[in-house]
């Protein structure tokens, strides 16, 4: 980056959409402040409460944490726990515990363990995507804590908004031309960039936390869903390893003249997947599943997992809290709602009435439906989509 001074970004002291995608999307950073826009997009209680289910539970890769320059490869208990409660809980027990060493927690894909945080980062972008376009690939949601600044300037592919919890972050934002920019984010404001930028964040003295929201601007590449299409699913030799190994391999020294006559495990299972999941029926409900999660998960994947199924008595009314789609593939009854599908037994004539009278909002009793139906509910409530009144 430039080591002139930058310019500052414009702001806009009052927010609307229309405003924004005429004037700044995908051309140029502008800085929104809190005030202008109700309800905030995130919630530093939701997001610590997402930070601590991503900590106990997220996949391999999707939390790290950096003392200096140095990444854990153990974190430990210096990641978020439940008894910390809060942030500024945490930022105690962290700065004692290192001794006040700078650190960093990055958590990726954040939304995807705590339901409020996504239903309310959901209702923020739904409004973007009425105008833009929902992307068919899924935003990205990141948290960043800590008072370790960058290292050298990060590029990003897909629009940004930067959104502050904590402190006063400052950035500089090179478009890879003389228009440099920068901005300090005080907490409750929102930074956005375009495509195509690099950025740098100064380190802070006191812990400070920002949550980015990255949505892609690309076109998926062609074959980007063909590992959820042919997945094997997992290897029962290593579960936790997933496939693959030396074991696929031709080593070096070998006679390729004299190969076996049989493919090895992983590529025979990966062949066997390929040839079942490419039959016209299987691929109709792939396609229909798909559709269906790109429909009801509002633009961020992978959602939170469910709930367990609700418990309803005949007396109980219900009604739905989110919209409930169905569609019929290959003979088989496909229902959605917030980024989760099922199956149900139900016919094609029942589904659509139960379906409409939740989607009219009507109160359902439970006692008046068929068991199928019942079950469809039970199901609907795990995934957060039908409430008792």
């Amino acid at each position: 980056m430039s080591t002139a001074q930058p310019a500052p970004v414009d702001t806009l002291e009052t927010f609307d959409w229309d405003t924004f995608l005429d004037r700044y999307w995908d051309r140029r950073p502008v800085l929104i402040r809190g005030h202008g826009f109700d309800p905030a997009p995130f919630d530093g209680h939701e997001v610590f409460e997402g930070a601590v289910a991503a900590a106990t539970r997220a996949p391999a890769g999707r939390v790290t944490f950096t003392v200096g320059s140095r990444r854990l490869t153990d974190p430990g208990d210096l990641l978020p726990q439940p008894e910390d409660a809060s942030f500024s809980a945490y930022q105690r027990r962290v700065t004692e515990q290192l001794a006040g060493a700078p650190f960093a927690l990055v958590v990726r894909e954040l939304h995807a363990r705590h339901h409020p945080l996504w239903l309310r980062e959901r209702d923020f972008v739904a409004a973007l995507w009425d105008r833009a376009g929902q992307p068919l690939l899924g935003a990205t949601t990141t948290l960043h804590y800590g008072t370790c600044g960058s290292d050298r300037p990060a590029h990003t592919r897909g629009a940004t908004f930067l959104y502050t919890l904590l402190g006063r972050p400052r950035l500089r934002l090179d478009p890879g031309g003389p228009a440099e920019r920068a901005a300090e984010v005080p907490p409750g404001d929102l930074l956005y960039w375009p495509p195509g930028h690099r950025y740098a964040a100064e380190p802070g003295t006191t812990p400070g936390a920002v949550v980015h929201l990255g949505v892609p601007r690309h076109p998926p590449r062609p074959g980007d869903a063909l590992c959820r299409l042919l997945a094997p699913g997992p290897n029962p030799v290593s579960p936790q390893g997933g496939w693959g190994g030396d074991d696929i391999l031709v080593p070096d020294e070998a006679n390729t003249t004299a190969l076996p006559a049989e493919l090895p495990r992983v590529l025979a299972e990966g062949l066997a997947q390929y040839r079942a999941a490419g039959r016209p029926a299987p691929m109709e409900r792939w396609l229909a599943r798909e559709s269906l999660r790109h429909a009801t998960d509002g633009g961020l994947r992978p959602v939170p997992p469910p709930a367990r199924p609700g418990y309803f008595t005949d007396d109980d009314g219900i009604r739905a809290v989110e919209r409930v789609l169905w569609s019929e593939a290959a003979g088989r009854r496909l229902v959605a709602a917030c980024g989760h599908v099922m199956e149900t037994d139900l016919t094609a004539p029942e589904l659509a009435s139960v379906v409409g009278l939740l989607n009219a909002g009507t109160t359902v009793t439970v006692g008046e439906l068929v068991p199928s139906a019942r079950t469809l509910v039970s199901r609907l409530a795990g995934f957060r989509a039908v409430e008792r009144l």
